[in-house]
Formats: C-alpha cells, sequence, structure tokens
C-alpha cells in the first residue's frame, strides 16, 4: 500500500522523534520547585491524565483509603472510592481494630480475633476487670481528612497528614466494646467489664422495684441489672469516675466518638447506618450498606412498662462475634404477665468489627469535651476541649475552641461538621434515608445556657437513631435511665489545635 505524502511526512516525523529519544538517565536535570513538575498517570477512570509530581510522591508514601459522596445529590451511599483501593480494604487491619484488654496504664493486650475469652497466643482471658477493661481499639494512629472537590465531599483516613490539608491526628486509642458504661459501685470508677457481680450492678446500682406492669422475671438481667450497663448518672460524674483510672482515661471523649463515626462511615461506605445488611461485599471488594434497625424498635410504653426504661441488652451479647461484623439475634425475657415461652421483643444487635451495638441505639451516650453554647433565637454554637488531659468543666466555655453553630431547629440531619473533629449538625431538613439520615435534637430556639451532647440515639428512637444522631437540648448535670456513657482512652493527648 502506498502512502501519500502527508502520511510519509508524519511518519518521518515519528521516525526522527523516536531516534531521537532519549533514556533517563540521558535527560537533563529538571529545574525548578517540585510543585510545578508533572507525570502521567492512569487514573481510576483508565485514562491517562496529569497530576503534580509532589501529591503522586506523597500518596505513594501515604496511601489514602478514601470515599468520597456527591455534596450535589441526597444519597448516603457513597459515590466512589478514591486513593489507594488496596489501602481501604485492609484499613481495619492497618489499624488493628478489635477487641483488647487494656490496663489502667493503658498497656494494650490483643485478644483472639475469633475468641474474646482467650489473647492472641491462645492463654485465657478474663473479661471481668482483673486482667484489664474490655476495649475496641485501634493499635496505632491515623489521620482524619475532610475536604470538598468540586462537587465531591472527601472522607480520607490516612497514616501521615496530607499536605495542604486540615489533617486531624487520632492517637493509639480506644472505647469500651460494649458501647456502653460499667461501673464499679465499690470503687466507684467506670469501668468495661463482663460480670453478674452486684459490684458491677448496672441502670442505677438497684433492682427495678416490682411495680412495672409488664416486668420480666426478677431473676433476669432485665430486672435485677446484674450484668448490664450503668445509667442515671451524669455526663459530669461519669467523666469523674473514668479518670479514677489514672491518666489517658476519659468517658466517651468527644474525639473517640469522631473516631467510631468516622470509621465506620469510610469503611462501610454508606451513612445510613440502618440500611440493610449486606455481608457481601461490592464489585470492588469493598464493604457496603449498614446494619439495619439495631436496638431501636422498642415503643416508649412497652419500655416503660417493661422496666421503667433502663438498659435492655446485657453486656455479654455479642461475645461470641470475636473482632466480627454482623449482626447478633437477642430476645428480651417474656414479661410475667404473658405468654413466658414468647420474647417480649426480639432485636439485631450490630457488631461492628468487635464493637457492639456500633455506636448506636438501645442506650444514648454521653460525650464529654464538648460544651454547647445555645441562646434562644439566636445562634447555637459548638465548643471542643483542646486537651482530654487537661481539666473540663462542661459548665463553661472557657479555654475551648469554637468550632461550628448548629440549627436552632430539630430535624433529620442534612450536613455535619467535622471541624475540630466535633462531629455536629450544622443544617437539618433531611430524611430517614437522604443526607446524614439521622436526627438532631435541640430546644436552642426556646432555650438560653450551656448544653451537652448525647450520640446515637435509644431503643424506642427507630429511624431517628444512628451513627450521625444528636441530642443537644440537656444541660451537664442531667442524668436518665436511658442515658449511659462509655469508657475510652487514648495513649497520647488527642489535641486540637
Amino acid at each position: 500500500m502506498a502512502f501519500t505524502e502527508e502520511q510519509e511526512a508524519k511518519l518521518t516525523k515519528l521516525l526522527a522523534a523516536f531516534e531521537n529519544g532519549k533514556r533517563i538517565n540521558e535527560l537533563d536535570p529538571a529545574v525548578g520547585e517540585l510543585s510545578a513538575m508533572q507525570i502521567e498517570v492512569m487514573d481510576e477512570t483508565g485514562e491517562t491524565h496529569r497530576m503534580e509530581l509532589e501529591r503522586a510522591v506523597s500518596e505513594a508514601g501515604n496511601p489514602i483509603a478514601g470515599r468520597w459522596w456527591n455534596s450535589t445529590n441526597a444519597t448516603t451511599k457513597a459515590a466512589g472510592w478514591f486513593g489507594s483501593l488496596e489501602a481501604l480494604k485492609k484499613l481495619p487491619e492497618t489499624l488493628g481494630l478489635g477487641r483488647y484488654l487494656v490496663a489502667d496504664d493503658r498497656t494494650m493486650r490483643k485478644l483472639d480475633p475469633k475468641d474474646s475469652t482467650r489473647f492472641e497466643d491462645g492463654s485465657p482471658a478474663v473479661l471481668d476487670g482483673t486482667m484489664g477493661q474490655c476495649m475496641w481499639c485501634w493499635s496505632r494512629p491515623w489521620y482524619f481528612t475532610r475536604w470538598s472537590d468540586g462537587e465531591r465531599d472527601k472522607w480520607a483516613i490516612t497514616l501521615k497528614p496530607i499536605p495542604g490539608k486540615k489533617s486531624y491526628r487520632i492517637p493509639v486509642g480506644g472505647v469500651s466494646w460494649l458501647d456502653a458504661a460499667v461501673m464499679d459501685r465499690t470503687e466507684q470508677k467506670l469501668c468495661s467489664v463482663i460480670s453478674d457481680d452486684e459490684r458491677y450492678r448496672g441502670g442505677n446500682g438497684s433492682a427495678r422495684p416490682d411495680t412495672d406492669p409488664k416486668k420480666p422475671a426478677a431473676n433476669t438481667p432485665q430486672a435485677s441489672m446484674l450484668g448490664m450497663p450503668a445509667t442515671a448518672i451524669s455526663t459530669t460524674n461519669f467523666g469523674t469516675y473514668a479518670r479514677k483510672r489514672g491518666e489517658g482515661w476519659e468517658a466517651n471523649w468527644f474525639v473517640a466518638r469522631a473516631a467510631v463515626e468516622i470509621l465506620i462511615t469510610v469503611i462501610m461506605g454508606d451513612r445510613n447506618i440502618q440500611a440493610a445488611y449486606n455481608p457481601e461485599r461490592d464489585a470492588d471488594g469493598l464493604m457496603q450498606g449498614g446494619f439495619g434497625s439495631g436496638v431501636t424498635t422498642m415503643g416508649w410504653q412497652e419500655w416503660s412498662d417493661y422496666n421503667g426504661c433502663y438498659p435492655l441488652v446485657p453486656t455479654n451479647v455479642g461475645l461470641e462475634m470475636g473482632d466480627g461484623t454482623g449482626l447478633v439475634s437477642y430476645s428480651l425475657p417474656a414479661s410475667e404477665g404473658g405468654d413466658l415461652g414468647t420474647p417480649y421483643k426480639t432485636f439485631q444487635v450490630p457488631v461492628f468489627f468487635g464493637l457492639v451495638h456500633a455506636g448506636y441505639g438501645h442506650l444514648w451516650r454521653w460525650v464529654r469535651g464538648l460544651t454547647i453554647n445555645q441562646e434562644a433565637g439566636v445562634k447555637t454554637e459548638v465548643y471542643v476541649a483542646k486537651s482530654m488531659t487537661a481539666a473540663f468543666n462542661p459548665n463553661s466555655i472557657e479555654g475551648l475552641k469554637k468550632v461550628a453553630e448548629c440549627p436552632q431547629a430539630e430535624g433529620y440531619i442534612k450536613r455535619v461538621s467535622y471541624e475540630g473533629l466535633c462531629g455536629m449538625p450544622t443544617e437539618v431538613g433531611g430524611s430517614p434515608t437522604t443526607y446524614f439520615p439521622d436526627y438532631f435534637y435541640t430546644n436552642g430556639k426556646t432555650q438560653t445556657g450551656l448544653r451537652v451532647r448525647a450520640a446515637g440515639g435509644r431503643a424506642y428512637h427507630g429511624a431517628y437513631a444512628g451513627a450521625f444522631c444528636s441530642g443537644a437540648d440537656y444541660t451537664a448535670a442531667n442524668a436518665h435511665a436511658h442515658y449511659s456513657s462509655l469508657l475510652c482512652f487514648f495513649a497520647e493527648d488527642p489535641v486540637i489545635e
């Protein structure tokens, strides 16, 4: 086949370009700033595009486990992943997520991933506090970075800060894997143990009176409160009791709460934690879906009649899951006045890599280190403590850092801020299936004063409950039957700058 003159000219140019090409070691040294240099890459679309060399080097040495959401629509499911797919798949393993026993000096000892009654080396582990507190931990520090990239709301977890972005450091630490408090009634210390000993009696420290209309049998946990979470304690007292364990211990410090919310959202890839549970991985091999309704379907009256709205789920539920993820069926003992063969209620209890309840439902969780300052009909401001090791007074905003403003109307959450790792809503107007599909409770329109946050919702909240659910209508002195907290710790001070 003969070529036209034009085709011959093009071939001549191509041949000349090939012959004049140089090996890398024959090129002249590059000049200028690294930030001005670019390279050719093939991205997730399969097409070749340009990329800043400085960014490529940084991300190669600091893989991003990232999800992004389309900020122009209301969908709760992540629109995609970014960074390193492998880093996202292996994130739980990389961070060492799972169950540990942690001594008061914060020494961590990993439990067997499949059997929480043994350590990794196979030796027996006792969960009554004598060998340490039952904690759900991450064993290495990590960073959370969130930013907008056009229409993309990006959430990234890395092991180093991302250059040019505001990255928040989460030190090694953890929270009670029970997702609720246990009180040592003898020493007045906050604990995370599994024990039926009277020393750790849950609720308000007493068995339920014999007056609940639909009470269960007296020897059940729901009536005796043995082996149950502690409630009816103010957030102030929870903090005092936690700090008795020594330096680095607290009661659901806001940074620990933010860590739980962020990890679940990035790993599962869905802001709706009540989305249907799906044990299958998606096409990219990533986790997907939520955990269903969890412990949120108890009617207010049926709970009140049963045991006065005190704890329903014992602390040993989900023990058999180890570091697993899934649902555990738990049935409440029958009411004495009903059919003794029929459970009063059955729940599918969520477990997220060993964290029972996965941060929502059952009992409200008081959050420490975060104070809400509201002026009726004017504005509601959110403040956070800069240090956990310093003294914290929830009745003052002196020395705290303002990080966000909340709406003064309650409703389903549309926007959430993680400025200062506060995890507080900044806009409502969503629904049970859109945006951040959990509820924000506030009395900011009508009341002035300082308030504290409660997180996750309780057993009768239904669709209102979830990882982002926030109650901001009580003071630090309030204590209720269905409000708990949870022991947390950090290996070093989780400073907010």
